[in-house]
């Protein structure tokens, strides 16, 4: 304070101090408060954690300690068996009507319990709710036509970043980069994701830092060399065959085809729950049920254009007609539709490089002119009708496969299935004791079969970035299954079966095949790259 031109540093210095003082109370008692609300979600879940517990006291207790982390938006704990499941795959391995039965106590501690813990009862409930319903499918594929998960079909020949598919009531999102083949053509040519708070991007073409590999997790580079990566915040990536598997830990699933040309391009398949109909928004509509409003954008008082279906392969007049709908429709979709689903520097998914941004991307005079079915040769149109029908393409994509295969010649794309770790799987049982004892034995004598390879922790690394601003930043857990090559990208080797951080150095060999000895733990730290803001 000044007093006559006096300044009372003196009173300045207590009041700093009283503040920093009512600062640290106010930090004390939020992290108390928290501690306290998550302890309480904790008492509620038990009743369900016990019915987990007795169902499989490993496989259980994994998964129960899973779902409360998944509620509470943190990293779940790391797997103590040998499958490579997501918290919804562990899930649907429990009987049917015992899973009911659980399901139904979670209904019963919710209504019991506290309102505070909506939020977290509805992230809770999603992995097993999502176990009793229904899938749906959508794609963005070739150059690029979509199918939209209410069955609706368009071409899309765009240049920019789009959100294909986000969902209002989980960390789901899928972007996709389209970029220009030709002057009219253009493909997918990246893809980013939010799976259950974790960023991941595959790139075909341009990467963002000079890296070759096209996978980045937080913007860090990754190799996949092996069966499975998982995510920390309970999601998996796998390779099978050519298709790479990207799965929620609540049971949603994204596969990206990698295919070849002039460009290397992508084809996106995309499969949620009916269960959460209309939830959803971006280029594969809101899986309403809907077929005719999946194209209204944000903006629903504008009006669109009457839209007719791809060639109608008959009636000259028809014919006519329909391909005048067509143009029109086409240009409304790369003009009005576009906008709605760009995304911005401050919602972008994407890494990219120092200089650039998501408007480096974008074109938004493309294409020059809109081409339509009709503008094929009739006797290519044919051929290319009759390769589609040999590859056995449904009616709904038919008219995309042949668009693309009589102007690119790009080979048709069936609908891919995705992986599925749990198809007859079997579940063996796993000694407790050993786990606490530091490593993990299997009672053969439970099945016939083989147990899976177990891997020993090898050295790890961990993310860099978090998926968006509004998530708190939080340690990523550390995964046994990654190393550090040589050109700064994680490599990722066999699945991880057991990490306990508080290991000691060395443990004893066992002369069973099926007890790892255990390594300390490492990190590595890969390259950092600039996300877009």
């Amino acid at each position: 304070m000044i007093w006559n031109g006096y300044c009372d540093c003196q009173s300045q210095f207590k009041v700093s101090i009283m503040s920093k003082k009512l600062f640290l109370v106010f930090f004390v008692l939020n992290i108390v408060f928290h501690s306290n609300a998550q302890s309480s979600f904790e008492n509620e879940f038990l009743s369900i954690k016990n019915q987990l517990n007795l169902w499989d006291p490993v496989r259980g207790e994994w998964l129960a300690n899973s779902i409360l982390a998944f509620a509470d938006n943190k990293p779940i704990p790391d797997r103590t068996f040998p499958e490579d499941f997501t918290p919804y795959q562990m899930a649907i391995m429990i009987p049917l009507e015992q899973r009911r039965e659980i399901s139904q106590l979670m209904t019963q501690s919710r209504n019991n319990g506290n309102s505070i813990f909506s939020n977290h009862w509805n992230r809770a409930e999603m992995i097993f709710n999502h176990s009793f319903c229904s899938t749906l499918t959508g794609r963005s594929y070739g150059d690029p036509h979509l199918r939209s998960f209410d069955q609706a079909t368009y071409s899309f020949q765009t240049v920019g970043e789009f959100v294909v598919s986000k969902s209002s009531k989980n960390h789901f999102e899928i972007q996709a980069r389209q970029s220009p083949q030709n002057k009219n053509f253009s493909l997918n040519t990246a893809v980013a994701l939010n799976v259950a708070g974790d960023r991941l991007c595959y790139y075909s073409g341009e990467k963002p830092d000079g890296n070759f590999s096209p996978w980045r997790i937080d913007g860090q580079p990754l190799s996949l060399n092996g069966r499975t990566y998982f995510l920390p915040h309970g999601g998996t990536l796998s390779l099978n065959g050519k298709y790479y598997t990207i799965s929620w830990p609540t049971g949603e699933n994204v596969i990206i085809e990698s295919r070849s040309g002039q460009i290397g391009f992508v084809n996106i398949s995309v499969e949620i729950f009916d269960c959460d109909q209309g939830g959803f928004q971006g280029l594969l509509g809101n899986a309403n049920g809907i077929m005719e409003d999946d194209f209204n954008g944000r903006s629903l008082n504008r009006q669109r254009p009457v839209y007719a279906s791809f060639s109608s392969f008959g009636n000259p007049m028809l014919q006519k007609a329909s391909d005048a709908a067509e143009r029109e429709y086409l240009s409304f979709l790369t003009r009005d539709f576009a906008e709605d689903w760009r995304v911005t520097d401050q919602t972008t998914l994407f890494d990219y490089a120092s200089g650039t941004s998501t408007s480096t991307f974008t074109d938004r005079s493309f294409p020059i002119e809109h081409i339509t079915v009709s503008d094929l040769p009739s006797d290519r149109r044919e051929a290319s009708k009759r390769r589609c029908e040999e590859m056995g393409i449904s009616a709904v994509e038919m008219s995309g496969c042949i668009f693309d295969n009589g102007f690119l010649d790009l080979k048709p794309s069936p609908v891919p299935v995705a992986n599925n770790p749990t198809r007859g799987a079997t579940l063996m049982k796993v000694d407790k004791t050993a786990i606490h004892n530091n490593f993990v034995t299997f009672d053969q004598n439970i099945n016939s079969q083989n147990p899976l390879p177990l891997a020993e922790p090898t050295t790890k690394g961990e993310s860099k970035q978090p998926i968006t601003k509004e998530m708190e930043s939080s340690p990523s857990k550390e995964r046994s299954q990654e190393t550090i090559s040589p050109n700064n990208s994680i490599e990722i080797n066999s699945p991880k079966i057991f990490n306990n951080p508080k290991s000691p150095a060395s443990i004893p060999n066992k002369t069973s095949p099926n007890v790892p000895a255990q390594k300390p733990n490492q990190k590595g730290e890969g390259v950092k790259v600039k996300k877009g803001k």
